[in-house]
């Protein structure tokens, strides 16, 4: 996924960390994303998958970390961010909101785990909060979020990322303005 190292790139810059055409590798990334881009009244969301003959529809899909609309969204709210681009910081975060508020797209997620589940989800929109232009619009979201973490089925798996131990690391913290009790999730690149 594309998102990875948008994020990695953004994050980096927001540290202080910077390259040559680090600021011209996000800017292609974004227009790229841009291009594959498609809005309707279900909202803004991206494809899953790219191929040789053009990228796959862009159905509203499962709204996953990994490769779905939080995790692009994300990625693209932290490229905003490290560029300065109030517009792309906007359209990330309606895209988001869009998503939470789809309860097909939510329906979708089937368990508590990181990166198909409702775990990572949560998490995503907490740190999402945490940059937002309005942050309320997100937190207000987490209580069904929450609601949705527990009645889905627990991870079969003790793992980290479709597993038990990343399902508890993502509800640890999930009350609405509790800060991260740590930066566990620096390696999903959210913060």
């Amino acid at each position: 996924m594309i998102g990875g190292p948008l994020a990695l790139l953004a994050l980096a810059k927001r540290r202080g960390i910077t390259v040559d055409d680090q600021d011209t590798a996000m800017t292609r990334i974004c227009r790229w994303l841009d291009g594959i881009r498609q809005s309707d009244h279900s909202g803004t969301r991206w494809p899953r998958w790219i191929s040789a003959t053009g990228p796959a529809p862009a159905l509203p899909a499962t709204p996953s970390w990994c490769y779905g609309t939080p995790g692009l969204a994300r990625a693209q709210q932290l490229a905003a961010i490290a560029l300065g681009d109030e517009d792309r910081k906007r359209m990330a975060e309606r895209a988001l909101l869009y998503c939470l508020d789809d309860a097909h797209q939510l329906d979708k997620l089937s368990n508590r785990g990181l990166c198909h589940g409702v775990g990572g989800v949560l998490r995503t929109v907490q740190r999402f909060a945490e940059d937002a232009e309005a942050p309320h619009a997100f937190n207000v979201r987490l209580p069904l979020l929450r609601q949705r973490f527990l009645v889905a089925d627990a991870p079969e798996e003790t793992g980290f990322l479709e597993g038990e131990a990343g399902a508890v690391l993502a509800f640890q913290s999930a009350e609405p303005g509790a800060g991260p009790i740590t930066d566990w999730d620096a390696c999903l690149l959210l913060s």
